[in-house]
């Protein structure tokens, strides 16, 4: 495979687009020369695959005196877009979200949004400079007003809080999280809780000294309902008497896999002040549940949900995926009509992905992939599913080798949006991360940069190299004073 741009150096941002319709097993070479003059950028791009050429075109209006971010923004656009007019003579496709390739379409909406753009003008901005389709143009004009509802409360001052747990019962067949199986790792799992509570320790001294107020706190993974009821006892525990919680607004806990949930775990979650749960199906097909390796039955999810709702929890979310292997139309929407039974406030349907480090993409030959159209289809009838009962769309984002380049959104009913999730895909507010494979996000508003602090990603790392993660702490003091 060859890609050339010539006058420019898009190479990565052209390769996003490239990617597709092909792989790195096809032959292939793209040739690219841009121009920018008299207010138009201009790419022609020529295709040559399988020894045949085609070629083709685009431009897009840009004044003479934009800055060079907006330059290179268009530039890498009008790029995508010649070249996805080019390759539909040799594979005709349709891309929902055209050759925009960021995870977080919304984003851009919201901020024209907020610059006053009219809806009409993005609209057409989007869907003549990306090639967005008129359904994924509605979807992002309406998840960036919702979430502006919720951006709208943070103040300069204010954080999230992540802390991650690294262990999950079994491991998912399409799972590339940091998490490890407690089959292979539970040996660890108090020396990592006994350390993580260090870390909550010497990072709320951090945040007061640095006059930071929590407002949302999220603790997933990995699955932390797969930690005993006394390993969760003391890392909330040590959450409590150290982190000044007082302007807190949401506690979500992922308690996703239900062979995880008992009465005695959901007794200390609700003791901690804990008001968010997420119980993810992902399908209540028990034949699909078996092929993923989820080690539970859809009567197992329905139980779950019942210790919840009798433990006090009236918030509750439900993950699904779209796209398991071997699943129909018909399969997603039984899913959909039985998930909607257990009435839970906020549901998040993800789009299979075939992620790099799963054991679906180590053998995905042993698989048949849902085909896009499919998935497109099921994304469709869950789109009317959730207006038709009563929850929204209210945060969205993509991840690489989606199935039918599609997303995820989250839709919730009124009063029952998360926070967290806004705030870490809009990236508007400082995020500190603690645990195994946690990423700190400071925001520094005055240059619009964010900068990232990375914990080590196994328990086994966190454990051996303890003393290296609470000086990335100092890292992130250091960085949030500046912000």
């Amino acid at each position: 495979m060859t890609i050339k741009t010539i006058g420019y150096n898009l190479e990565h941002n052209l390769w996003l687009v490239v990617r597709l319709f092909f792989d790195e097993r096809q032959d292939i070479s793209v040739v690219s020369t841009a121009a920018h003059k008299d207010g138009i950028i201009s790419v022609d791009t020529e295709l040559t695959f399988e020894e045949r050429h085609h070629t083709g075109s685009y431009s897009y209006p840009c004044a003479n005196n934009a800055d060079t971010c907006t330059k290179k923004r268009i530039l890498s656009a009008v790029a995508g877009m010649s070249f996805y007019h080019t390759v539909q003579n040799v594979l005709p496709k349709r891309l929902p979200w055209g050759v925009m390739t960021g995870i977080r379409p919304a984003k851009a909406v919201r901020r024209m949004l907020e610059q006053g753009s009219f809806e009409a003008d993005i609209a057409r901005y989007l869907k003549t400079l990306y090639g967005v389709s008129e359904g994924k143009i509605q979807l992002a004009l309406e998840v960036a007003k919702n979430e502006m509802a919720v951006l709208a409360e943070n103040t300069p001052n204010q954080i999230g809080l992540y802390i991650g747990i690294p262990f999950c019962p079994t491991r998912c067949l399409y799972c590339s999280f940091v998490s490890s199986d407690l089959r292979h790792t539970k040996k660890y799992v108090y020396d990592y809780c006994a350390l993580l509570a260090r870390e909550i320790a010497y990072s709320a001294k951090l945040v007061d000294d640095a006059g930071l107020k929590i407002t949302s706190l999220y603790m997933g993974g990995g699955t932390p309902t797969a930690l005993s009821s006394d390993n969760l006892a003391l890392l909330l525990d040590a959450v409590h008497s150290h982190f000044d919680l007082s302007a807190l607004k949401e506690f979500s806990v992922e308690a996703g896999r239900p062979d995880t949930i008992t009465p005695d775990k959901l007794k200390v979650l609700k003791a901690a002040s804990v008001d968010r749960l997420s119980i993810n199906p992902q399908t209540m097909n028990a034949q699909t549940l078996q092929k993923i390796g989820r080690a539970h039955t859809p009567d197992d999810i329905k139980a779950a949900f019942c210790m919840a709702r009798d433990a006090g929890f009236y918030s509750i979310n439900a993950d699904l995926i779209a796209g398991l292997p071997d699943e129909t139309e018909q399969d997603f929407a039984f899913t959909l009509n039985e998930t909607d039974k257990l009435a839970p406030e906020s549901i998040t349907v993800h789009t299979m992905s075939v992620k790099r480090g799963s054991a679906l993409n180590q053998h995905k030959d042993s698989y048949i992939l849902t085909r896009a159209e499919t998935v497109r289809k099921m994304l469709d009838i869950s789109q009317s599913f959730m207006r038709d009962t009563g929850r929204f769309p209210y945060y969205m984002y993509r991840q690489k080798n989606m199935l039918g380049d599609l997303e995820n959104v989250g839709y919730a009913k009124k009063g029952h949006m998360s926070l967290y999730n806004v705030n870490i895909m809009e990236e508007t507010q400082t995020i500190l991360a603690l645990g195994g494979g946690g990423v700190s996000k400071v925001i520094l508003p005055e240059c619009d940069r964010i900068e990232r602090v990375f914990n080590f990603k196994s328990p086994i790392e966190y454990i051996n190299r303890f003393d290296e993660i609470l000086t990335k702490k100092d890292a992130f003091y250091q960085l949030a004073a500046r912000a």
